[in-house]
């Protein structure tokens, strides 16, 4: 499951897609379908032992 930075639920990892350049989370979230690059700058934290990860959506972080 991920979180944003508020402790607010996100939404679950659905995919992990390897590409070229990076990999990236395709996660599910009210909205629908959210993409976010896996960098440090996007997503801070990741709890392995709790399943858990904090994301910063691009849109609210202001990167594209």
């Amino acid at each position: 499951m991920t979180f944003l930075e508020d402790g607010s639920e996100f939404g679950p990892v659905t995919e992990v897609l390897n590409l070229p350049g990076q990999d990236v989370l395709s996660i599910k979230s009210a909205d629908g379908e959210v993409l976010i690059p896996f960098v440090r700058q996007l997503v801070p934290e990741v709890d392995i032992r709790n399943k858990k990860m904090t994301v910063i959506p691009p849109a609210i972080s202001g990167t594209i």
